[in-house]
């Protein structure tokens, strides 16, 4: 087994009990064949279940990876810490307590020696790997992480993981030992750690000035940010000290800020830079063209959404909702836009999840029905008018205007465009829920905790405000539910007063990939569309 391809061994207790551990890779690996692949090699390989082809990783070198969207920081508790934009960068610094690997949807120790539950899911064991130092010198021990998870939890931090910690008590045990207790039993919450709190910084930085730390980090991780030149490139240069000797095999890792997705794929196919990552289906198709370009994928669950504002006019009203839903073809829209290789979606889930619920499919495009809406709010005195907030980025931009001229054949409804670059979005959309109507994506392995984010009452995720008791009463059940089948019905009811209540709408679901040249190894895939960059090296 070479360097690049070795695994930590899965402890006890860490395996997502959605479904079995067989059925969950049955079902991934039946997706991933419409998902991913190598590209130029025309045969079935290792790169279509979200890893790549692996050979030995030579020491040293720098390996440049392009990605869409600019980070605002790099504190843990500020930031969507397995998200696209965020995985990586956090994953190079901090490095990761568990992850949820892509394939297997098992979760998977790193820092961590094991999570586990003596009780069926109330009391949770994190057991840490003794020695471990942060790039200061301090000791990450279980204290540490004490003083990171209460952080999440501190209402004056503000953190979008503040509800997944809020009521967990926390107590250590030992050095290497922190016993959680949380409100109600969560067999799932090895999941909420791999998606939520996984990322874990030095107490003596963050207490000396939490308001420099997002510029100025220090984790236990493969890298240490060496220079960030905001909206353009980040370098992070070898951690010396790192825990896991022989790694990182790569001296840097420069993360460079490119907006347009076709640009992105061209600098990687011309040798500009090393990789890059995605999360759309199509984006992997086209990839897969590319000359002198590989691609690793997976499909996942969620996708790429429009998400409504549900306090506030006009989204407050169901009508604006289904009328908004019913006057749109997801498939239209995505070969209108992506011109390549994908279906639309038809809600959260994908056909062949093991949670799908055809019975509780968005509904299809119906332009009769949404016009009757539109003059039943009208007649109310309630004409819908809106703006729709994208990221202006050439993708963004075709989807805002596909949107806008389906609506415009219509009568009753007008739609202004609100173009915003990155840190803008950030601000209006995640952080103070100024908008009506926007762009937004998520995607997921495992429904625990991604979709109670989403969708449940005062959710991390739940942008536009959503508050449905059925909704919240269903992902409750499945939390606590050991029953496959259990779980999979109580999905398929919250999946249901999605479609009706339309609190988002799905067009494309995600396509976690990574496309490559082809002297890069060591490519493993976790959260959104991340890597974990001590893995990463340029083959010999």
């Amino acid at each position: 087994m070479t360097p690049a391809s070795r695994r930590l061994p899965a402890a006890p207790g860490l395996t997502r009990r959605a479904f079995s551990a067989g059925v969950l890779t049955s079902a991934l690996a039946a997706s991933a064949a419409a998902c991913g692949g190598s590209g130029g090699s025309g045969g079935k390989s290792a790169a279509q279940s979200g890893q790549a082809p692996t050979a030995a990783a030579v020491r040293g070198g720098t390996a440049t990876l392009v990605m869409s969207l600019e980070a605002n920081g790099f504190d843990p508790a500020l930031v969507n810490p397995t998200g696209i934009t965020y995985g990586t960068r956090m994953a190079a610094v901090f490095d990761v307590l568990v992850y949820a690997d892509q394939r297997t949807g098992e979760v998977r120790p790193q820092l961590a020696e094991s999570l586990t539950s003596p009780d069926g899911g109330t009391t949770w064991v994190l057991k840490l790997r003794p020695g471990v130092l942060f790039s200061d010198g301090t000791t990450l021990d279980a204290d540490a992480v004490r003083f990171n998870w209460a952080r999440l939890a501190d209402p004056g931090v503000r953190s979008p993981q503040f509800r997944v910690a809020k009521d967990l008590k926390l107590a250590v045990t030992d050095p290497v030992t922190l016993t959680v207790t949380l409100p109600a039993p969560n067999p799932h919450f090895a999941s909420v750690v791999a998606r939520s709190m996984a990322f874990v910084g030095s107490p003596k930085a963050i207490s000396a000035d939490p308001k420099a730390f997002a510029a100025a980090p220090v984790g236990a991780g493969p890298f240490v940010v060496a220079s960030w030149l905001r909206g353009s490139q980040t370098t992070f240069d070898r951690n010396p000290h790192y825990w896991q000797s022989g790694r990182p095999f790569l001296d840097k890792l420069v993360v460079k800020t490119v907006a347009d997705e076709q640009q992105q794929l061209s600098t990687v196919s011309t040798g500009g830079a090393d990789l890059l990552l995605g999360s759309a289906l199509p984006g992997a198709e086209v990839a897969r063209d590319a000359a002198g370009v590989s691609v690793a994928s997976t499909v996942l669950a969620g996708g790429y959404l429009i998400v409504f504002n549900t306090t506030r006019a006009p989204f407050d009203d169901v009508r604006a909702r289904q009328a908004f839903a019913a006057a749109l073809d997801s498939g239209e829209l995505v070969k209108t836009v992506y011109g390549h290789g994908a279906a639309g979606a038809t809600g959260l889930f994908p056909a062949d999840s093991p949670y799908a619920d055809p019975a509780a499919a968005q509904p299809g495009p119906d332009r009769a029905r949404a016009q009757t809406l539109l003059d039943e709010l009208a007649a109310a005195g309630k004409p819908l008018a809106f703006s729709f907030t994208a990221v202006n980025s050439p993708v963004s931009r075709k989807i805002a205007e596909f949107v806008q001229s389906r609506l415009s054949t219509l009568k009753n409804v007008r739609m202004d465009v609100k173009g915003v670059d990155g840190p803008a979005y950030q601000s209006s959309v995640i952080v103070n829920r100024d908008f009506d109507a926007s762009l937004y994506s998520i995607s997921f392995t495992d429904p625990e905790p991604a979709l109670s984010d989403l969708l449940r009452t005062g959710g991390s995720a739940n942008l536009g405000g959503w508050t449905d008791t059925e909704a919240d009463a269903a992902i409750d059940e499945a939390r606590a539910a050991n029953d496959p089948a259990v779980r999979k019905a109580a999905y398929g009811r919250a999946q249901k007063r999605v479609a009706e209540q339309v609190p988002v709408w799905t067009y494309l679901n995600a396509c976690s990939y990574t496309a490559y040249r082809k002297n890069i190894t060591g490519i493993e895939m976790f959260g959104d569309a991340c890597l974990l960059p001590d893995r990463l090296g340029r083959a010999g």
